[in-house]
């Protein structure tokens, strides 16, 4: 059976993450635009030629066009808001910036936690292990610093066995850990 990721995160169905980016930046956003690779489950890169090292595990955001046809971009310092009301169980650098990891109190699936995955960001102060609401702002897109990669919103859903803690919560954790399950946030996005 697939899961829907709307009717496991309870999201009216007019709800996106979207509306609140846009409200928070004052963007000029039509629609979003995406190259290959950033899509789940995506094998190659977008920012060069090649294969990435695994399958993507979530939805690189960072491209859009404009109202007036334009392309916007996702640059270092956009307004990264909630997808859902939670709170950061875990913040760890990346190779960007910073992965910040929502736990969604309440939220299971088949016993498995429910967290999304905010990645490559500059978190706000002071968010870590407090409860935040839906729409508000977790941080930034970060500069990309030595990174290749040009700076992007990478996001993920996750489901994460119980047997995990908290303090192990990590890229490589989730992508070798038996039972974890990672969803495609297109549908919430």
């Amino acid at each position: 059976m697939e899961i829907s990721v709307r009717e496991l995160f309870l999201l009216p169905e007019d709800y996106t993450f979207t509306e609140n980016l846009v409200r928070l930046n004052s963007l000029d956003f039509a629609r979003w635009k995406f190259l290959p690779g950033m899509l789940f489950k995506a094998e190659e890169k977008w920012w060069t030629e090649g294969r990435r090292a695994r399958v993507h595990n979530g939805l690189d955001l960072r491209l859009y066009e404009t109202k007036s046809a334009g392309v916007g971009t996702l640059s270092k310092g956009v307004k990264i808001p909630l997808l859902k009301a939670g709170r950061a169980a875990k913040i760890t650098p990346d190779f960007i910036g910073h992965s910040i990891f929502v736990e969604h109190d309440g939220l299971f699936y088949g016993g498995k936690r429910l967290f999304t995955v905010y990645g490559h960001l500059v978190p706000e102060k002071s968010i870590e292990g407090g409860h935040m609401d839906c729409g508000g702002m977790i941080g930034k897109v970060a500069p990309s610093k030595k990174s290749a990669v040009p700076p992007h919103l990478h996001i993920s859903i996750v489901l994460v066995p119980e047997n995990i803690p908290l303090e192990d919560l990590r890229w490589e954790t989730l992508d070798q850990a038996e039972g974890v399950a990672f969803l495609d946030p297109a549908e919430v996005i």
